[in-house]
């Protein structure tokens, strides 16, 4: 192109573009700019904001890189740490705190590195006291953490918890008041049954007793009237005395259950075991009873598998044989007719023997009820049998005061058949008594004292005694016993009651074997309730009767107590 024909007036066309463009590139760069400031800007202040959001957020937060270096923390989490923030960032984690190795929120931070995915759980921090609850947020550039502070939380957990906890025991004491409650008044209802039941019984009980005092008091008394009419013959003499006896007897025998009783329930009913043979006790029961039954037209049998060597045992003799008589007794009274049954047998370790007869039977629902106290199978008024209704009652506390049981239940053909069961326990050497052969001597003079305050006891004692001859020496207390024998060393037989004026029997005998060991000293009393025939063995005694006395068994006992003496025994009798 020639330069110098162009006419500068003249533009070019193409240079005209060029600038056109040029300008609008600049314009689009200077726009571009514009926008990029604009952007570095809104991100710078994003940032900003950003970074003091994180600061004044109330959670401590972190951000770790790859290398588990700190690219940020806040003020929050500075302070938990208890560092600045400059001394952290750009640090490795675990070289700041290398106490952290192995503890549960390191494992939880690998494992979030290495599976990429978001963890939330919650730790103790012992250091500081304090739980937290951390989300672990994993990304390309490592981790972003939050902790945030849940203490207060668990403490209102805790406390929630122990009173739930408290609540739960308050509603379990509650329900189990409840419970105690509803049984204390279900019991509170039985014991006012029982009691009502028990005021019913005692009332026909006393009914019943006055009934069964009064009337062989009658027999006594009616007759002992008629026995004054001057013209009564040999016989009717005879009969009437029969009536009295017989009246007499079966008051004894109410009075000796009363007695027995009220022992029993006091706890002054003790146990002395010795060796004893079955087979005698059932033999002497049976003769015992024998003629009453037969006046009833029974049929009295014995049956008796034990062997020889089973036959004696070692337990309480004559509770023994009360617990046979009562369930004799009871067996002759229902039955009118027929037999009656009485047996034993080895049963492991334990004797059984029962008593079966052809009577009237049991009510089934009764069969529980016979054995207690204040109740009898019909304890009406116009009942057909005589009696207290105490006999099963004794019966049954003998026998578990003894170890044993008792029961009873209705014959399958007729009558009842009642069962005792007491242990088996071989007797030992020592148990063994000595036997002393009983030699009459009743023909034998003897000097005795009797030492007895009560006139009308005196008297018929001293008539009794007249058999052993006339020299017969009487103190009304213990003084003058204690007296009588210092005067008269030649005494065989002290008599000597109990309970007396000026000095009792027991403060006697002491007295008196302080200067004489070798005179017999027979203690009696009428009274029950105490261990008195122990007592009087202990101070010095030889043996002891009850009143009333009899005087068969009177007889019996002097002739024993002598024997034993001449056999200079130490043997202790007591009837």
């Amino acid at each position: 192109m020639d330069h110098k024909n162009l006419n500068p007036n003249i533009v070019n066309p193409d240079y005209y573009t060029l600038q056109q463009d040029y300008n609008s590139l600049k314009q689009l760069f200077d726009t571009i700019a514009n926008k990029n400031q604009f952007n570095e800007n809104k991100i710078e202040h994003i940032n900003e904001r950003l970074t003091e959001s994180l600061e004044n957020m109330s959670d401590a937060f972190v951000a770790i890189d790859n290398n588990w270096k700190y690219t940020f923390v806040n003020q929050k989490a500075a302070i938990m740490f208890g560092k600045q923030p400059e001394d952290l960032i750009g640090k490795n984690a675990w070289i700041i705190f290398p106490d952290s190795l192995g503890q549960p929120y390191h494992k939880v931070y690998y494992k979030a590195m290495k599976t990429k995915k978001q963890i939330i759980f919650e730790d103790y921090y012992d250091p500081w006291d304090r739980w937290f609850e951390i989300r672990v947020i994993p990304g390309k550039e490592g981790l972003v953490i939050f902790f945030q502070d849940i203490t207060e939380r668990k403490l209102a957990e805790k406390k929630l918890k122990d009173l739930n906890t408290k609540l739960k025991t308050r509603n379990r004491e509650l329900y189990e008041s409840i419970i105690q409650i509803q049984k204390i008044n279900a019991e509170l209802i039985y014991a006012k049954e029982k009691a009502e039941e028990s005021d019913r019984l005692k009332s026909a009980f006393l009914a019943n007793m006055s009934h069964e005092i009064r009337t062989p008091m009658n027999g006594i008394l009616g007759f002992t009237e008629l026995l004054k009419e001057p013209k009564l013959t040999g016989e009717e003499q005879q009969e009437y005395i029969k009536v009295i006896e017989k009246s007499g007897s079966r008051m004894l025998n109410i009075i000796n259950d009363i007695v027995s009783i009220s022992k029993i329930e006091s706890g002054q009913m003790n146990l002395s075991y010795k060796e004893s043979s079955i087979k005698d006790q059932i033999v002497a029961i049976y003769n015992f009873f024998k003629l009453e039954a037969k006046q009833k037209n029974i049929e009295l049998k014995i049956s008796n598998t034990l062997k020889d060597e089973e036959s004696f045992i070692r337990t309480d003799e004559e509770k023994v044989y009360s617990i046979l008589s009562h369930l004799l007794k009871n067996a002759i009274k229902f039955t009118d007719s027929g037999s009656i049954e009485i047996g034993c047998f080895k049963n492991d370790n334990a004797i059984t023997f029962y008593i079966k007869d052809s009577g009237i039977g049991i009510n089934s629902d009764k069969i529980d009820l016979i054995f207690e106290r204040f109740t009898q199978e019909d304890d009406s008024l116009n009942r057909n049998y005589e009696g207290a209704g105490l006999g099963l009652y004794i019966a049954k506390s003998y026998v578990q005061l003894l170890g044993g049981k008792i029961w009873g239940k209705n014959n399958v053909n007729n009558g009842a058949i009642f069962y005792f069961e007491i242990p088996f326990i071989k007797p030992n050497e020592i148990d063994k008594e000595i036997q002393i052969p009983i030699i009459p001597t009743e023909t034998q003079k003897l000097k005795i004292l009797v030492a007895e305050d009560d006139s009308i006891s005196l008297k018929f004692i001293s008539k009794i005694l007249k058999i052993f001859g006339e020299n017969l020496l009487i103190a009304r207390n213990g003084f003058e016993a204690v007296n009588l024998c210092k005067k008269n060393p030649d005494i065989d037989i002290v008599l000597m009651d109990i309970q007396m004026p000026v000095m009792n029997g027991y403060e006697a005998i002491k007295k008196i074997r302080e200067f004489n060991e070798e005179v017999i000293i027979i203690t009696q009393s009428a009274f029950v309730f105490t261990d008195e025939a122990e007592k009087a063995i202990e101070v010095g005694g030889n043996g002891y009767i009850s009143k009333p006395i009899n005087k068969n068994q009177l007889i019996d006992h002097i002739n024993k107590q002598i024997v034993a003496a001449k056999s200079k025994s130490k043997t202790k009798i007591s009837l």
